[in-house]
């Protein structure tokens, strides 16, 4: 519980004077170590790190999934490389996920490896992991590595979440400030439809669009099959207002949940009767065996791909 105060107190809308001060303690330091220069990838196909500014909850992971689909379609051979957090063993050397394992990779990396079946996913140290993803792919993407200066790139597309605090640690999530942003070639405004999104000069802009929902039987039905059900969510990722709010955005009526810290490892012993449980694909990673709940399935609607495509070399 400690954790998810500390993620709702980084969101809080009116932080005080002294953690203002100390966030331009924090902007200074951000500053300084943004001039250390960037490795590059040389000798390596095109190397994309999808990035963030914000701790958790940007939308990073389903970016990357949206531009790994996107690459696929245009024939490009793509690889992924993950950071494995949440892994209660992080990988200390290059590992190829072989199965969904969120104890063992990590629940995002777990999640790309279960929907994207055609997709190598790694996980480990960046700089050497990339090196390992490179042989046979014509595209890299990296999870997350923006403020990495070891991991090699040829470009960084920065995700920012538009409904969340400006502020900066620990006045607010931010790692580094909204001038950060200079230092990317894509600029990427996620939940721009969502309540609290907030104007920011970007190349992309891109929402959430729930697809199925997966019954505990394994079966796809619309989402729109939610309609006038009541609903329990369930969930312990960075944003979980979002996910409340494209459950009543369907139709349903939510019923008392359960709310996590972001990568929240659930046990049975707290989980409520899943009958009318949903969850999200992240948290499916990290439910306990035999815990038959529904998932929310989601993409994203992007607005900006033929800039995008301008702007990345693929």
């Amino acid at each position: 519980m400690l954790r998810l105060r500390v993620q709702r107190w980084l969101r809080r809308p009116h932080p005080g004077p002294i953690s203002g001060a100390l966030s331009r303690v924090t902007t200074s330091v951000a500053a300084r170590r943004a001039e250390v220069p960037r490795a590059r990838s040389p000798g390596h196909p095109p190397v994309i790190v999808v990035g963030g500014l914000a701790i958790g909850g940007a939308g990073k992971t389903p970016v990357v999934e949206w531009l790994a689909r996107r690459a696929l379609g245009r024939g490009l051979a793509v690889a992924i490389v993950g950071h494995g957090y949440g892994a209660s063993l992080p990988a200390r050397a290059p590992t190829r996920i072989d199965v969904p394992d969120a104890a063992r990779f990590g629940d995002e990396a777990s999640a790309l490896r279960r929907s994207l079946s055609r997709v190598p996913v790694w996980v480990g140290p960046r700089a050497a992991t990339v090196a390992c993803a490179s042989v046979g792919a014509d595209l890299v993407l990296v999870d997350g590595g923006f403020q990495d200066p070891t991991c090699p790139r040829t470009a960084d597309v920065v995700v920012v979440d538009v409904t969340d605090s400006r502020e900066v640690l620990p006045a607010g999530p931010l790692r580094e400030p909204l001038s950060a942003l200079r230092r990317a070639e894509v600029v990427w405004a996620h939940r721009v439809d969502e309540p609290n999104a907030r104007p920011l000069d970007a190349d992309v802009r891109s929402r959430v669009v729930a697809t199925t929902l997966e019954g505990p039987d394994g079966v796809h039905r619309p989402a729109g099959s939610l309609r006038g059900r009541r609903v329990v969510p369930v969930c312990a990722i960075g944003r979980p207002d979002s996910f409340q709010h494209r459950l009543r955005a369907l139709g349903a009526t939510l019923e008392p949940g359960l709310v996590r810290a972001d990568h929240h490892r659930f046990r049975a012993a707290e989980l409520p009767p899943p009958e009318r449980v949903v969850t999200t694909a992240k948290d499916r990673e990290r439910l306990p065996p035999g815990y038959a709940a529904s998932v929310l399935h989601t993409t994203l609607a992007v607005d900006g791909a033929d800039r995008l495509d301008a702007l990345l070399p693929w």
